[in-house]
């Protein structure tokens, strides 16, 4: 019969192969969630073998990354749909239909065992489909065009779709390795690090803003952290300012660059004028452009200009990478911003905060610290997360 390896959530099996023909599904994990798993084999057999094994509510980060937003399932599963010849008669379930079904069935009812056997293309997905616990969630019995339909279907997109309920959240995804490695179907190690065309580059105006989005990363979404790669700063960081990452991103325009590439702009007036430019260059899908979040402790707060101090919204003027960092560990002296040049391409001034270099060599200071407030770069990282997951298209 041979050596099996499949992706199973509960008792259902979201994609299987056999011997040497099978996906490998390493991005879905980190190479440290090998673990013990149980295996299911026929005669209600069940043994205790190595697996990858994740939740999947920390899978789906990485699924929508992959391309696998809801938005990007719905894609996936129409074009899927395109493929069918006009002559066929059967159409498979529509999208929303089979969306509802993934989010109410309940995985662990499902008999797999009863689904061991050879198979000819469409019947397995017939075969799952005919358990009982998809009878009040899914319309008449699926024919065979409708099964092989399914069979060709991404298994991310119902993974996916099954994190919509969220009884699955907490579920094990299980990759059970460990009959191919065991048979010698795999040379050398089956996980495989994640492939560079699915991770992103961060491109900031200054080193420091790489310097703290790289080190806040692990800590506050690690369970995408490999998906990322920052431009090393350590000697003559080439961005430096607005006007030379416009230039440099009127360059990645020009040479059609086809990396995953996200531009970080400060939320301030220059920010500003370099968005709008920006813009106009109509950047192709694979390059982000995303702006810092407004931010509500920022809507009033304390500012130094002509007009003396007086308490302003800075959103949009003058907050930087700086402002996201725990300011309660910083200089003895009030905490403001400071007016300095007016820009007329935006029509307003461009504010700084004062003394953000001590916030920043205090962030480092401090940053294993349990009493370090991390609560806004966690915000930035997922205003960041949803710029990519918004633009991701599966492959």
């Amino acid at each position: 019969m041979g050596s099996m390896i499949t992706l199973r959530l509960g008792r259902l099996e979201v994609d299987w192969g056999k011997n040497s023909f099978f996906i490998n599904h390493s991005a879905l994990f980190r190479s440290g969630d090998l673990a013990e798993a149980d295996y299911f084999y026929e005669d209600d057999i069940v043994e205790r073998k190595p697996a990858y094994v994740r939740k999947l509510r920390h899978v789906v980060p990485r699924l929508e990354l992959l391309g696998f937003s809801l938005e990007g399932c719905r894609r996936a599963y129409e074009e899927e749909v395109r493929r069918i010849p006009a002559s066929d008669s059967e159409l498979p379930i529509d999208f929303d239909t089979f969306r509802r079904a993934l989010q109410i069935v309940d995985v662990d009812r499902i008999r797999i065992s009863e689904y061991e056997g050879n198979f000819d293309p469409g019947e397995f997905a017939q075969a799952v489909l005919r358990d009982p616990v998809f009878d009040d969630v899914l319309p008449a019995s699926l024919t065979r065009d409708g099964g092989i339909f399914l069979e060709n279907l991404n298994g991310y997109v119902i993974l996916r779709l099954l994190a919509e309920n969220p009884a699955n959240l907490d579920r094990d995804l299980v990759w059970s390795i460990d009959d191919v490695v065991a048979g010698g179907w795999v040379e050398g190690d089956i996980f495989e690090p994640l492939a560079d065309a699915s991770r992103f580059l961060i491109v900031t105006e200054g080193s420091s803003d790489s310097v703290i989005l790289r080190a806040a990363l692990p800590l506050v979404a690690p369970a995408v952290d490999d998906f990322f790669d920052f431009i090393d700063m350590r000697d003559n960081y080439p961005f430096t300012g607005t006007g030379n990452l416009v230039n440099f991103c009127k360059g990645l325009v020009a040479i059609r660059v086809q990396n995953k590439i996200v531009v970080v702009l400060d939320n301030d007036t220059a920010g500003q004028a370099a968005m709008q430019k920006l813009q106009r260059l109509r950047m192709p899908p694979n390059i982000r452009l995303v702006r810092l979040p407004d931010l509500e402790s920022f809507r009033a707060f304390q500012t130094i200009g002509p007009s003396g101090r007086i308490e302003d919204d800075v959103n949009g003027r003058a907050v930087s990478i700086e402002c996201f960092l725990d300011l309660a560990f910083g200089p003895k002296e009030e905490r403001a911003v400071r007016w300095t040049s007016f820009n007329h391409e935006v029509g307003t001034y461009q504010g700084e905060l004062l003394a953000k270099e001590e916030y920043t060599k205090r962030f480092f200071e401090e940053l294993n610290n349990g009493s370090y407030d991390l609560s806004k770069l966690h915000l930035l990282w997922s205003h960041i997360l949803r710029a990519c997951v918004t633009e991701a298209v599966p492959s």
